[in-house]
């Protein structure tokens, strides 16, 4: 009997998993669907690693056929080497330029120095500006007072002279003429 009662057990629990498991032939084709995908991916992958990989081929190409045109590292440096000593050797005969004009300005400028002080010198026997229009003043001051007094000396005489010739006029008049004095004679 314990027997019986455990083969139905497992019987029922057979049963109970045959109803929640799936078939093999379910399971087969399940995993026969997953390796078709996978394999499907898997190619499809591969193609494209094999096109990104002859593009990289040809980027390579590309780059070294760009690298055969370019000079070598040393003759670069070389180049670079030459450029920098043709400017070096210019910007060195433009300093000594620099400072042969300046040397020539330096020389001119000590030049106009002497110039400078010699006029101050010269300035020194100058009279000032006021000093000069003070003279001006002064002298043409000085010359109308002495022809003011020229002039009143003028007018005074003038005045004398005026005096005398109507003295005269009176004393003329009381002569008679040259022919009054002929007709009186007669």
């Amino acid at each position: 009997q314990a027997l019986k009662l455990a083969h139905d057990k497992h019987a029922r629990g057979l049963a109970e998993a045959g109803d929640t498991h799936a078939t093999m032939e379910d399971r087969m084709k399940y995993i026969e669907k997953l390796l078709g995908d996978s394999a499907d991916k898997h190619a499809k992958e591969l193609k494209a690693l094999k096109a990104a990989h002859d593009r990289h081929a040809s980027d390579l190409a590309d780059v070294r056929s760009a690298h055969a045109h370019h000079a070598s590292l040393p003759e670069r440096i070389d180049y670079l080497e030459n450029l920098l000593g043709d400017s070096a050797d210019k910007h060195a005969k433009e300093i000594q330029a620099l400072k042969d004009a300046h040397a020539k300005f330096l020389a001119a400028h000590g030049k106009h120095a002497k110039d400078v002080e010699a006029l101050k010198e010269l300035h020194t026997h100058h009279a000032t500006m006021g000093e000069r229009i003070e003279y001006i003043e002064q002298t043409l001051g000085d010359s109308a007072d002495k022809h003011a007094r020229e002039l009143q000396a003028l007018k005074d005489a003038h005045a004398n002279h005026a005096k005398e010739t109507a003295a005269l006029k009176a004393a003329h008049a009381h002569h008679a003429t040259v022919g009054e004095r002929l007709d009186y004679l007669e």
